[in-house]
Order: C-alpha cells, then structure tokens, then sequence
C-alpha cells in the first residue's frame, strides 16, 4: 500500500471504534451512522486481508490482529496531527504535565518559574493526582511516575534516585535531644510515618534497621496518608519524619528541616520522566525535560 493510496478516513474510524471497543460509539463521536462505520471497517479489512473486529450481535471485540493494528494506527494517527499542528505553529492548549502531589508541591513547583523564564512562548499545566493517567485518554504531554521498573510501552527517563533518611524540626532537638537512633524510642509520639505505600517501598523500619536501632517500636506514632503531611507535622516540630530527599531539598537548605543523623537508605523506587514514544522529540517536551534533568542534577538528585 502507496502512500498515495493510504485510507484516511477508514483508519480514523478504525481508530475510533477500536479505542469505544463499538462501532455505535464510534459513530456518534464521528458524527456518521453505524453502517457507515461498518462499510469503513470492512473495506480497511479487505484492503489489509485481515479480519480486525469480532462481530457479535450487540457487540464488537478487536481480534489479535485488530489490537496489533490499532497501536499503530493511534500512534500514526498521534504523529500525524502533531506534524499539522506543528507545521501551523501552533499546539493545542498548554504543555500538560502529569505528576503526584507530593513531588509537584514539594519539588516541581518552587522551580517552575525558572522554566517559564526561559521558555515563556511554552504554557505548562501541572496536573497533580496520585493515581497514574492515562497520556492517551487524559490527553498529558509528559508524566513524572514513582516506580521501581519504567512503565512498558512509554519512552522513560529516570529523573530522581530516592533516598531517605529521618528530619525533623531543629526545634524539636532543643527540647528532645536525639544523638543517636536509639534515642527516637524516648517519645513513640515522635515517629511519623505515610502508611499508604506501595509494599516495595521503604520503611522506618527499614531506616532502624539500617541504622542499627532494631528496638525501636515503629507502630506507635502519627500517621498520615501522604509523605506531604508527614513533612508537614515535621516541619511543625511535631516529631520526625522519615522522608525522599527529594521532597526536603528545599527546606534543608533553608534550615527549616534538620538531619539529626546521617544514616540514609536507598529505596527500590525512582521518579521516571515518561512520554508516548511518538511524542517524546517534540520540541515543548524534549525542553521540559531537559530542564526537569538540569534540576535533579542541581539538587544531587539526578541517578548518575
């Protein structure tokens, strides 16, 4: 098949009833009617000698053949209209950026105002959730996701190696001297801990052990469904927090947050720049992650 002789319209389609699993929804979305959808379907079909879809009586179902294609029609279809809208100079909306809460509170955004100096012609929208989008469905140029592999199917970057270690407020040590470990065991009131993690990460029980302090009781304590909030009671001299480097760079160099030891652990997980790989060489993108690199090396945060 000639470029020259490339289905347009039959593969638009196609796209859009492979992504509702419908040929109904499809045609609502493209404005035609079913059966207009189906003779599109079955004409792509004859033109690639391959059945796409499973038809059933109410119901479509993409065959094995049909799921290989639609990858790669939704990736062609992606470049495609990002060449336009490049050729035009023009991209739809702002630079969409998806990334937790705590990373974006805590991290990213103190530091955007040196991105928007440089690159003032790019407009970023930061869309802060701790459940992973979808790039495709959610419509998000570039992500920053917390795990231990890269996600498959992505085009990924590690960006931040984690590290962690306890601080607290320099505070609390005029009235709760801590010299060594053990001495978190004084005041169980002291420990703060996010529970809502994944089984893989790190722990304070990981850190006492590390730190040669296995006695210490690790169920007492407060505790609170984010790393931020931890931070957060920390920062009030309200006990010590076991944190990412990454989310107390700041207030360490302030001098708001303390290390009252040195003692840090490394954790199986990383912060990894990803993007759909037909997008990953535009020019918004490849910038914004150049910077996002620039900064994690500035911060010591960077894997070398």
């Amino acid at each position: 098949m000639t470029t020259s002789r490339l289905p347009l319209n039959a593969l638009r389609t196609f796209e859009a009833a492979a992504r509702f699993q419908s040929f109904l929804k499809a045609a609502d979305e493209l404005a035609v009617t079913p059966g207009a959808v189906s003779r599109q379907i079955k004409a792509l079909e004859t033109e690639l000698g391959l059945r796409l879809f499973e038809r059933f009586n109410r119901a479509v179902r993409l065959t094995a053949a049909g799921e290989q294609q639609a990858e790669g029609v939704r990736q062609g279809l992606a470049m495609m209209q990002t060449a336009v809208a490049e050729a035009q100079g023009a991209r739809a909306g702002p630079l969409t950026v998806s990334v937790m809460h705590s990373l974006a509170a805590r991290w990213l955004v103190p530091r955007l105002h040196d991105f928007q100096q440089r690159y003032p012609d790019i407009q970023v929208m930061i869309a802060a959730s701790d459940l992973a989008a979808d790039l495709v469905r959610d419509r998000i140029d570039i992500a920053i996701r917390y795990s231990v592999e890269p996600p498959p199917g992505l085009a990924a970057t590690r960006l931040i190696a984690t590290r962690m270690f306890p601080v607290c407020s320099p505070k609390l040590l005029q009235v709760q001297p801590l010299k060594e470990p053990r001495d978190l065991a004084q005041a169980h009131a002291q420990l703060l801990s996010d529970v809502y993690i994944m089984p893989t990460e790190a722990t304070w029980r990981h850190w006492l052990d590390a730190a040669g302090a296995p006695e210490v009781d690790t169920t007492q304590g407060l505790q609170f469904s984010n790393i931020y909030l931890a931070i957060e009671a920390a920062l009030a001299g309200r006990g010590v927090a076991l944190a990412q480097e990454a989310m107390v760079v700041d207030d360490l160099a302030a001098g708001r947050l303390v290390r009252p030891f040195d003692v840090a652990i490394s954790g199986p997980h990383s912060h990894w720049i990803v993007t759909l790989p037909e997008k990953a060489e535009l020019p918004a993108i490849r910038r914004f992650r150049r910077w996002l690199i620039e900064q994690a090396k500035r911060d010591g945060l960077y894997p070398e």
